[in-house]
C-alpha cells in the first residue's frame, strides 16, 4: 500500500474520530439537568420548606394556647377557691383572666389562619411533587437514549483509536511528519479524496496533469486548498 493511501486511510480515521468526539461531548452536555428539571426541583424544595415552616408555626401556636389555657385555669382556680381575700389581688386576678381570654381568642384566630396555610402548603407540595416526578420521568427517558448513544460512541472511539494506531504505524517517519504538519495547518484535514478531477475537501477542479500524477501514486497537492490528493 502506498504511503499516500495510508495517509488517506489515516485521515479518514482521524476525521471520524474528531466527529465522534464532538458528538460525545454534545451527548454528555445534553445529559445535564435541564432548566425545566431544575425549576421543578426548586419548586418542590420550596414547597417542602414552606410546609415545614407552616407546620412549625401551627405547632408553636398550639403550644402557646395550651400554656395559656393552663395559666388561665390556675388563675381561675385561685379566683374561685375562696383562699384569696385581698380585694386588690382578686381584682388583679380578674383582669389577668380577662387578658388571657383576649389573648386566647387572638391565638385561636391565628391557629385557624395557620391551619389554612398548612393546608395550602400541603396542596402545593403534592402538586410540586407530581410535577417534579413527571419532569424527571421525561428527562430520564431522554437521557436513557443519550446514555445508550454515549456507550456506542465510546466503543466506536475505542475501535477507531486501535485502527488508527495500526494505520499510523504503516507510515514512514517522513510521511508521518508531513501528515502531522499539514493536519495542523489545515484544521485537521491533511489529505483529501480526489474524485474524478474534483478535490473532495474544497470541491475545486484539479488539473488533468495532477490527476494523472495522483493516479500514478505520486505526491500531489491540491492547487486550491493545498491538501494532499488521493484518488478515491
Amino acid at each position: 500500500m502506498s504511503q499516500i493511501r495510508v495517509m488517506y486511510n489515516l485521515q479518514q480515521l482521524d476525521s471520524e474520530i474528531k466527529e465522534k468526539k464532538q458528538r460525545l461531548g454534545e451527548v454528555l452536555r445534553a445529559q445535564k439537568e435541564t432548566a425545566e428539571l431544575q425549576a421543578a426541583r426548586q419548586r418542590n424544595e420550596t414547597a417542602v420548606a414552606v410546609l415545614k415552616s407552616a407546620q412549625a408555626k401551627r405547632q408553636n401556636l398550639n403550644l402557646e394556647l395550651d400554656s395559656l389555657n393552663s395559666k388561665a385555669k390556675r388563675s381561675e382556680d385561685r379566683l374561685y377557691s375562696g383562699n384569696v381575700k385581698n380585694p386588690k389581688e382578686l381584682s388583679d386576678l380578674q383582669h389577668e383572666i380577662e387578658a388571657l381570654g383576649r389573648r386566647r381568642s387572638a391565638l385561636e384566630d391565628e391557629i385557624l389562619e395557620a391551619m389554612v396555610l398548612v393546608e395550602d402548603a400541603e396542596t402545593e407540595k403534592v402538586v410540586a411533587e407530581k410535577s417534579l416526578t413527571a419532569v424527571e420521568s421525561r428527562w430520564q427517558q431522554s437521557t436513557a437514549v443519550l446514555r445508550k448513544e454515549q456507550q456506542e460512541l465510546a466503543l466506536r472511539l475505542h475501535k477507531l483509536m486501535g485502527e488508527r494506531e495500526k494505520q499510523a504505524a504503516l507510515l514512514s517517519p517522513e510521511s508521518r511528519a508531513q501528515y502531522d504538519t499539514l493536519a495542523k495547518r489545515k484544521n485537521g484535514v491533511a489529505v483529501a479524496g480526489l474524485r474524478g478531477n474534483e478535490c473532495q475537501a474544497c470541491f475545486m477542479t484539479v488539473s488533468a496533469a495532477k490527476v494523472k500524477s495522483a493516479e500514478l501514486g505520486e505526491l500531489v497537492y491540491c492547487g486550491s486548498c493545498g491538501r494532499v490528493l488521493c484518488p478515491v
